[in-house]
């Protein structure tokens, strides 16, 4: 497993948000960043140059600018979605207090005559 995806399993971990069923989801996401890693190192290799030069004497953004920014947006989506953010943190965290406090009547009443 690596390093990134073990780092992203122990912080759900510590958050109480882990679980096994969000293993591929967390496989996306570490790919993502690891992605992005490899591109950012490329983007300062060449010295964070933004601009290339068509045919024409002219100038155009870098590809590697738009796939980074895209990137960056699809990492901060699935930080959001594992509860890696504050507020994905704060959503999940509702999500599962609402589904805590949703008991049926019948359980309820099974729950009293358990006692």
């Amino acid at each position: 497993m690596a390093l990134i995806e073990q780092r992203t399993k122990k912080n759900m971990q510590a958050l109480g948000t882990y679980k096994p069923e969000f293993d591929m989801t967390i496989s996306i996401y570490c790919s993502l960043i690891e992605q992005y890693q490899s591109l950012e190192a490329n983007f300062k290799k060449n010295e964070f140059n933004v601009e290339e030069k068509t045919g024409a004497n002219g100038l155009k953004r870098s590809p590697i600018i738009g796939t980074l920014e895209t990137l960056r947006k699809d990492i901060l989506s699935y930080s959001n979605a594992l509860g890696l953010t504050p507020s994905g943190l704060k959503k999940l965290n509702d999500e599962m207090n609402k589904n805590k406090k949703e008991v049926s009547k019948l359980e309820m009443a099974l729950n009293t005559f358990g006692t």
